[in-house]
């Protein structure tokens, strides 16, 4: 069965419920370049995505056979390409086709305005009549409209696109505080975390748990994996000895959801040199301390705690990988169609810039930028870019009211 998905203007809550349940019931799903960011909420489809490219389209083979959605933006209805593709169809096979309607994009950019039409747009519709209103370029055109009724005040963000590179639960937090102020929210992971080639290491690290004196978490990923995986090992962290030191207060309070209570973190620096600072006045030589986190962590606060005499393991939780961009981010790049971006890690910066080619890293040049610290701003430089505002710490919530308060209208 191949379902037809309209994907309306392009976000997850947008989507009709049938589309959803189809979504989710199918093995394969295509998708539009405009409706790849849909997709891209939600991680257990994004595994199965494939997007359609020019004159490439749904095998019969396969959605005669199994489960296979194809999300179209806007409505099935609206989108000429399919069609096209529907009449060159056998017609025999229409009935192994369901057309799933979404919410036109039009109608959706009235409702959130708090628009109303008149009624005589309801009439042309039925009969032939040279009064047009016509949508193009993201507003109407017509002949002048009834007297239009707002019941929303103006919101500091509206008709503000903001590009957020990165996913996962802190990201669609973000994504929900950006867009009750306003914006259009374009997300673009340009990594993906994977698991460690092996988790051995780990595995042995927490069967000798009582070997540690400390365990350093420097990141919201490592505390999170790090206690999953103490959990499917079936390790109560009651019998956890070791003192817990965390990078700042989010990360803090990921620690705290798990029942410990952190023994150390920064006092205002939230970052490895801060926890380095931390560490100051605490006597750690001969003792034994855990570094979980990435395969590109930094090695700053490692090797000053070694340099000072500890005996510090480092364990691979998770692998930072490069995702490939699709061809809506890069040509909305290229139309400069962008109004900020937000930069939550360093390598972020590297993954998006070394895909790019000499024209689009100069479109993104003068986009206004947002850093998340330090470490990211001082990456943005490499690539010519001065961010226009850093985070005081590493907090996504304040990094996203830093954009609100550059951007408001």
């Amino acid at each position: 069965m191949l379902s037809i998905v309209g994907g309306g203007p392009g976000r997850l809550k947008w989507l009709t419920q049938e589309g959803v349940l189809a979504l989710d019931r199918a093995s394969t799903i295509w998708v539009e370049p405009e409706t790849r960011n849909l997709v891209d909420e939600r991680p257990d489809w994004a595994h199965k995505a494939r997007e359609r490219l020019l004159t490439l389209w749904p095998r019969e083979d396969d959605w005669l056979q199994d489960e296979v959605a194809w999300i179209v933006p806007d409505t099935p209805s609206l989108y000429p390409p399919l069609h096209d593709w529907l009449s060159g169809l056998d017609p025999s096979l229409w009935s192994h086709i369901a057309i799933i309607s979404g919410i036109p994009r039009a109608v959706s950019v009235l409702d959130q305005e708090g628009l109303f039409l008149p009624p005589w747009v309801m009439e042309i519709a039925l009969a032939d009549s040279q009064r047009r209103l016509v949508w193009r370029e993201g507003q109407w055109e017509g002949e002048p409209i009834a007297p239009r009724v707002r019941w929303g005040s103006p919101k500091p963000l509206q008709g503000r696109v903001v590009m957020l590179l990165r996913q996962g639960e802190r990201s669609l937090r973000a994504v929900r505080w950006l867009e009750e102020w306003g914006a259009q929210v374009i997300t673009a992971a340009v990594s993906v975390l994977q698991d460690p080639v092996s988790w051995d290491a780990v595995d042995e690290a927490m069967r000798h748990l009582s070997r540690y004196d400390w365990i350093v978490f420097t990141s919201q990923e490592a505390v999170r994996r790090w206690f999953q995986r103490l959990r499917r090992q079936q390790v109560d962290v009651r019998t956890l000895r070791a003192k817990v030191a965390v990078v700042g207060p989010e990360t803090a309070i990921q620690v705290r959801e798990w029942g410990i209570i952190p023994d150390l973190m920064p006092e205002a620096d939230y970052s490895q040199e801060g926890l380095i600072e931390a560490f100051r006045h605490i006597p750690v030589r001969g003792s034994a301390i855990l570094l979980p986190g990435g395969q590109r962590n930094r090695t700053a606060l490692a090797e000053a705690l070694r340099g000072r005499g500890a005996l510090v393991d480092t364990l691979v939780l998770y692998q930072n990988r490069p995702a490939p961009l699709t061809a809506a981010i890069v040509e909305r790049i290229q139309r400069r169609a962008l109004d900020a971006v937000i930069f939550t890690a360093s390598s972020q910066v590297e993954y998006l810039f070394e895909q790019l080619g000499p024209e689009e890293r100069a479109h993104l040049q003068a986009v206004p930028s947002f850093s998340i610290g330090p470490l990211t701003t001082r990456t943005l430089r490499h690539y010519g870019v001065t961010p226009v505002r850093e985070a005081d710490e590493p907090s996504i919530r304040i990094l996203t009211e830093l954009v609100r308060e550059y951007l408001a209208i």
